[in-house]
């Protein structure tokens, strides 16, 4: 659900333990639109440079086969007869790994397993259904096309109306929905309150959701929208925004900028589940990322 960016310029001022300096939102906008450049395409580990998947149900097992030497050729299979450089098995809740036949520990997968130059694959624990534990494995390729010929993520202007205070009203039932994904599987999220503001004159109620039901542990939301723009100049299965920073849950109000409301990942990457929006503001909203498939 939410995407962090650090600014390199706020790293260094915590490792030389300066204060960072104060930014506007607008400031913090710009930064956050670099970073998610880096994202997409320049960081090692950028979304455009998977170039396959593998999602593990319990009981599941994937096979990485590929030709030495040439990057692009390398992806999972699940033929049970597969002979391949690695691989992942899920069995009883825990992750195996074995490469050339032989074990690894199943923690490096969180950070990296090298393959073959300019490859290597990387996992985490992800819901493959609806409240269901599985994994999800990608594999790497520092020269793919995709993220090669990224030309960069396209914004609505900022504009510090889209900047609203809301009222926050809770939901002390804190229910679980379940939400279709793009890749047709479900997940689920808990809706934990109602955010109410008004915006070009019109009062608007938007439900926000979180990833646990626990007020304890509930330190961020997010809202998944669609808008009279979505499937023109906004992506059609909706755009996020977040919410965090409001310290004990629940808050009685929260600042949303939708200036920073964004696509999901499976934009532009097909190897993401993300959920697809069902709440509606009824609103062209002329704030935050714009459609990807379409010239701006």
């Amino acid at each position: 659900m939410h995407r962090y960016f650090l600014p390199a310029a706020c790293i260094s001022a915590v490792l030389l333990g300066a204060a960072a300096p104060v930014q506007t939102p607008e400031q913090a906008w710009k930064a956050g639109i670099a970073d998610a450049n880096d994202a997409w395409a320049k960081r090692p580990h950028a979304i455009l440079k998977i170039q396959d998947s593998a999602y593990l149900h319990d009981g599941d097992q994937a096979v990485l086969v590929g030709q030495k030497g040439k990057p692009g050729s390398y992806h999972w299979t699940n033929k049970p007869d597969a002979a391949g450089v690695l691989t992942v098995s899920y069995r009883n809740k825990t992750l195996l790994v074995t490469k050339d036949g032989n074990p690894l520990d199943p923690r490096r997968i969180l950070k990296s397993i090298p393959i073959d130059k300019d490859v290597d694959i990387v996992g985490q624990p992800t819901q493959v259904a609806a409240n269901v534990m599985g994994w999800r494995i990608f594999v790497f390729n520092q020269k793919n096309p995709d993220a090669l010929n990224f030309k960069g993520v396209s914004y609505f202007p900022y504009d510090p109306a889209y900047r609203v205070t809301a009222q926050f009203k809770p939901d002390p039932k804190r229910p679980p929905h379940v939400f279709r994904t793009s890749r047709g599987t479900d997940k689920e999220f808990y809706r934990v309150g109602e955010a109410t503001f008004v915006l070009q004159g019109k009062k608007i109620a938007l439900p926000f959701y979180a990833g646990s039901n626990d007020p304890r542990q509930i330190t961020d939301m997010s809202a998944f929208f669609t808008d009279n723009l979505s499937g023109g100049e906004a992506y059609g299965a909706g755009r996020y925004v977040d919410i965090d920073g409001f310290g004990k849950f629940p808050p009685k109000t929260v600042t949303i900028d939708f200036n920073d409301a964004y696509n999901p990942n499976c934009a532009r990457s097909k190897h993401f589940t993300c959920p697809i929006a069902i709440d509606t503001i009824p609103l062209a909203m002329k704030a935050g990322e714009k459609n990807p498939h379409i010239a701006h």
